[in-house]
């Protein structure tokens, strides 16, 4: 692990991020999952059958969410904002499009293409099950998806400290 990968950019904390993140993912799931419905029966795609069409919009709605907001100002889904968590670049900074792109694509991209592969579901639970095995080896909670596109899930340090006044 390079010193980069070791250390959380400075005036940001990782202290409690794992139970905010994974309420924060399922907040976005839930949001995702009502646009996904909303915008196939718009568009007047069977949402019992599972096709082409209704893979295309998940896509561009699962990966387009993410990106959007984490290259906003927010820095964050609304999931995220709600648990007072931003995405970061290398300096702390804020995402440019392509790199919340890149990193939404490597976090999702990989379970929404396994639809179509013969032991997809399989094979989706191995790499959630690397995904796991990598955030909880990290000593600062970095997934896969952080890591290769050189981000970082965490709070301003100032959000995190108890105020007793």
């Amino acid at each position: 692990m390079s010193d980069e990968a070791g250390q959380v950019p400075a005036g940001l904390t990782t202290d409690g991020l794992l139970a905010r993140r994974y309420i924060a993912r399922f907040i976005d799931y839930l949001l995702i999952g009502l646009l996904i419905l909303g915008v196939l029966r718009l568009i007047g795609a069977p949402s019992e059958q599972f096709n082409l069409i209704g893979l295309a919009v998940m896509l561009i709605l699962w990966i387009g969410y993410g990106s959007l907001f984490e290259s906003s100002p927010w820095q964050a889904t609304l999931g995220k904002r709600l648990m007072g968590l931003r995405v970061y670049d290398s300096q702390a900074g804020r995402l440019k499009p392509l790199q919340a792109g890149g990193r939404n694509l490597a976090k999702d991209g990989a379970f929404l293409a396994l639809v179509f592969v013969p032991g997809g579901r399989l094979l989706s639970m191995v790499w959630l099950g690397a995904h796991l095995l990598v955030l909880y080896r990290s000593p600062v909670y970095q997934a896969i998806h952080d890591r290769a596109a050189h981000t970082w899930v965490a709070a301003p340090e100032q959000t995190t400290q108890l105020r007793l006044s």
